[in-house]
Parts: structure tokens; C-alpha cells; sequence
């Protein structure tokens, strides 16, 4: 395993979860009413919050990891060591397809997904055991001019 993929410190992962609660008040969700907060724990150990953003146009809304990756792409980060998601449900607030297949772009098979309510941590997953045979930049064949970005 990478340096950079190593198992976050319990310090990191107090800020993960202060950070994804702290984005899910600020969500724009005035249809479903459904707060969703989210945040992204880069190689450098730094911190990238994220909120849904809902749109009248249902599809055209923005999920609060990916508000989160693409926080984290702006910063400069570009390898998702750990997630965490909370939204206050009876049920498990687990990441969609599309932000699974999101997370897969940043993160490796062991990264850590944590799913939280208003309470605390409910459960921990490994992006693997959520996107199990994910589709990679490892299908996709190299061309001269684009390389291999990892």
C-alpha cells in the first residue's frame, strides 16, 4: 500500500466527520428536503466538505460527494484516501451508483466509506465492498498523447 493510502489517523477522521456534518445544514434541497453532507479526506491529509445542491430539474441536481470530489479536485487534491456521507435517515445514507463510480476515479478498492447519521458513525465500507469490479482507467486503452494519469 501507497504511503498516501494509508489508514487515516483517528485526528483525520474526527475532521471527516466534522466536515461532512458540518456541510449537511448548508445542502440546497428544498424538494426533497433531504440534507445530505459529505466530505473527502485527500493524500495530503487536508479535508474537502460537499452538500447536494437540488435543482427543479431532478437530474440536474449535484450529490454531496460529488460536491466534495470536485472540492477536492479544485484544492489540488486528486486521490480520495476516505469519505464519509451523513444524512439523517432510518435507513443507511450510502453513496449512489454515480458517486460510487465518482469515488472509484479517486480512490482505490480499500479506501474507506463511512456512512454516518446525526448520531454518529453507522457503518464502514470499503469502496470495493460498494462498488465491487468497478469500471477503471484500467480498461480504457492508453493513447500516446493521454498516458496513464496514475
Amino acid at each position: 500500500m501507497a504511503k498516501t493510502d494509508a489508514a487515516p489517523l483517528p485526528a483525520q477522521l474526527r475532521a471527516l466527520f466534522a466536515a461532512a456534518r458540518a456541510a449537511r445544514p448548508r445542502a440546497h434541497a428544498p424538494y426533497s428536503n433531504f440534507l445530505v453532507g459529505a466530505a473527502v479526506l485527500d493524500e495530503r491529509g487536508r479535508v474537502h466538505g460537499g452538500c447536494n445542491v437540488e435543482n427543479a430539474a431532478y437530474p440536474q441536481g449535484l450529490c454531496a460527494e460529488a460536491s466534495a470530489l470536485a472540492a477536492m479536485v479544485l484544492a489540488g487534491g486528486r486521490r480520495a484516501r476516505a469519505v464519509a456521507v451523513v444524512a439523517a435517515s432510518p435507513l443507511l445514507t450510502t453513496p449512489c451508483g454515480g458517486c460510487r463510480q465518482k469515488i472509484a476515479e479517486f480512490a482505490g478498492p480499500d479506501c474507506a466509506v463511512y456512512v454516518l447519521g446525526v448520531r454518529g458513525v453507522r457503518r464502514r465500507f470499503t469502496l470495493d465492498e460498494l462498488l465491487p469490479f468497478n469500471f477503471g482507467e484500467g480498461h480504457l486503452p492508453a493513447t500516446p498523447a493521454q498516458g496513464r494519469r496514475r
